[in-house]
């Protein structure tokens, strides 16, 4: 059972996420508000020109390609150097012309802030004005004031990207070919920033599947938005929220692939009052993202902090070094990270590897093994069914994450697909326990204590790999302390631990939901957006292995091991 004391012990390391705390600095504003010269009005007309003469302008569309070429020209002519990266992708398993706009504006020193905005709108749109001719416009308008300006410490770099909404692809083509992306002081992607009842913006910082922002730079943006007198508030994620966003690392704008490459980004999205929510969703990725609903006093504010940050940042002579995770309490003004956060991980892990030995002794592993590779191989078999579902065209080939939010693609699933990989899927469990029954049926049936702490100590296994690679995962490991309460009873008792599994299994299902998906609406599609989330690699195949693996180790305990 999980004995109290490993909960004691739990509960005291989580305590010292309290009580170690580090002092964060709060940054020095050094540039002057008189230089801002950004103008919600004069970004409206650009945005209502863009719009105008480039509707339906999504990835692989002429009109895409007419857009940049007038960008370029726009760029080209307040004074940028610059240049069209062109390639190709495989998207609905088509192949796809992308273009993005690389412009820079040479500086004193080579090193460069970075600013992007998306050229590309969700296909179903028209205008697209929110998203995300308002980011674009806003680019617009600042390339003309800093290509008015001559002296710069730092060289300037913007990017009208392509194929934001197939996964980031145009940002994370940027830094893919970038030489040297320590040579990037910080990223500043500008998205649906320009609805007429914004009262603020957000700050995305999450990586695109790895890393999250240092903190450093979003209170150096908030601190800048108030030394230049925007007037709205620039939310700061909540303590709960950073750790959800460094869990469950899936950006869904430009500044994800910014930030996955190591480099500080911040990803300015406007923040609507609870009353316009509806109405926001509701616009958002639909043929009503028109220039109705903008507004040059929002566009205006979001520039006014865009600049704002970057004369900021231009004015700094160093930066900060901050790395790897935390936890910022915005209250106190203080940071949770290194040593207190690593002792929290690792001390959880340890109660798995506890519980495995407290379960049984490793010499009965042996015994269990055949039980638990007979659920293991056929869950994995699965999913290398739903690559061979891609290849053959039962589920469309993407070049990242499929599709994008409101897609037909995603919301209407395939239920022919469907049905096919529950039927494969059962057949490969079917023959997994024939093959355990033929083979290892003639061995020493494993007692369940032998089968519980093989299970455990794989668990365990599954932990050090996300420690490894993104450890604020482990909250997903949380609700599988409900498996301590398996314990192999029979009879009418078996339904307790049928519950407990179900237990830590929905409810990591639910999780995943909540901090992933709950904005998308997906609700019973999410089902077919998490086959296409194995079949795209969104989830890599080792991860898979080790998904698998503790699906496996969790229905080894209630399901009997075969008889010869």
């Amino acid at each position: 059972m999980f004995h109290t004391r490993n909960l004691t012990i739990f509960l005291m390391l989580a305590g010292l996420l309290t009580t170690a705390c580090q002092a964060q600095a709060t940054p020095q504003i050094g540039f002057d508000p008189a230089d801002l010269k950004f103008s919600g009005g004069r970004a409206f007309e650009i945005e209502t020109e863009f719009v105008t003469r480039f509707p339906d302008r999504h990835s692989g569309q002429e009109n895409n390609r007419l857009a940049a070429e007038w960008l370029l020209d726009r760029f080209t002519d307040s004074g940028w150097a610059c240049s069209l990266d062109e390639w190709e992708i495989v998207n609905y398993s088509r192949l796809t012309p992308l273009t993005n706009v690389v412009c820079r504006l040479s500086g004193e020193s080579g090193r460069e802030i970075l600013i992007v905005a998306h050229r590309d709108q969700f296909p179903l749109t028209i205008q697209g004005a929110d998203d995300d001719a308002s980011g674009t416009s806003i680019l617009v308008h600042l390339a003309e004031i800093f290509g008015a300006e001559d002296d710069r410490p730092y060289t300037l770099v913007i990017v009208s990207t392509d194929a934001e909404e197939y996964g980031m692809i145009g940002s994370k083509r940027y830094m893919d070919a970038h030489p040297n992306t320590e040579n990037i002081i910080a990223g500043i992607s500008l998205d649906s920033v320009g609805m007429e009842f914004f009262d603020g913006l957000d700050m995305e910082l999450v990586g695109q599947y790895r890393n999250y922002t240092p903190i450093w730079l979003a209170l150096t943006a908030r601190e800048s938005a108030k030394a230049a007198g925007v007037g709205w508030d620039i939310y700061l994620r909540a303590p709960f929220d950073q750790i959800t966003d460094q869990a469950a690392p899936v950006s869904f704008m430009d500044q994800g692939p910014i930030v996955a490459a190591g480099v500080p980004a911040i990803g300015f999205i406007g923040h609507e009052p609870v009353e316009y929510a509806d109405l926001y969703y509701h616009l958002w990725h639909d043929p009503d993202d028109t220039l109705e609903y903008q507004s040059a006093e929002t566009l205006g504010k979001s520039g006014l902090t865009a600049e704002a940050l970057i004369r900021q940042l231009m004015s700094m002579e160093s930066f900060p070094q901050e790395s790897g995770e935390y936890i910022y309490f915005d209250g106190s003004g203080r940071t949770v990270r290194g040593a207190p956060l690593w002792i929290v991980f690792i001390g959880f892990v340890s109660l798995f590897f506890f519980g495995s030995l407290r379960a049984g002794k490793p010499d009965g592993w042996r015994n269990a093994a055949p039980h638990f590779l007979g659920l293991w191989l056929p869950l994995l078999a699965s999913i290398l069914l739903l690559y061979g579902f891609v290849e053959v065209g039962l589920m469309h080939k993407y070049h990242a994450y499929p599709a994008t939010t409101k897609d037909p693609d995603l919301l209407n699933p395939r239920w022919l697909t469907i049905i096919l990989f529950l039927v494969g899927l059962s057949l490969f469990l079917y023959l997994g326990r024939r093959f355990v029954r033929q083979y290892a049926g003639a061995g020493i049936q494993p007692t369940h204590a032998d089968i519980k702490s093989l299970a455990l100590f794989i668990i365990a296994l599954g932990g050090v790999y996300v420690i490894a690679i993104n450890p604020f995962s482990l909250l997903f490991f949380l609700p599988l302390l409900f498996w301590f309460l398996i314990n192999g009873r029979q009879g009418s008792a078996r339904g307790l631990d049928i519950l407990f599994f179900a237990l830590g299994g929905l409810v990591v299902y639910a999780l995943i939901y909540i901090f992933g998906f709950t904005v998308l609406r997906y609700n019973f599609a999410f089902l077919w957006y998490m086959m296409y989330m194995f079949s795209t690699r969104m989830i890599g195949f080792y991860s898979a292995i080790v998904i698998t693996a503790i699906v496996a180790a969790g229905l080894t305990m209630i399901v009997n091991p075969p008889r010869k």
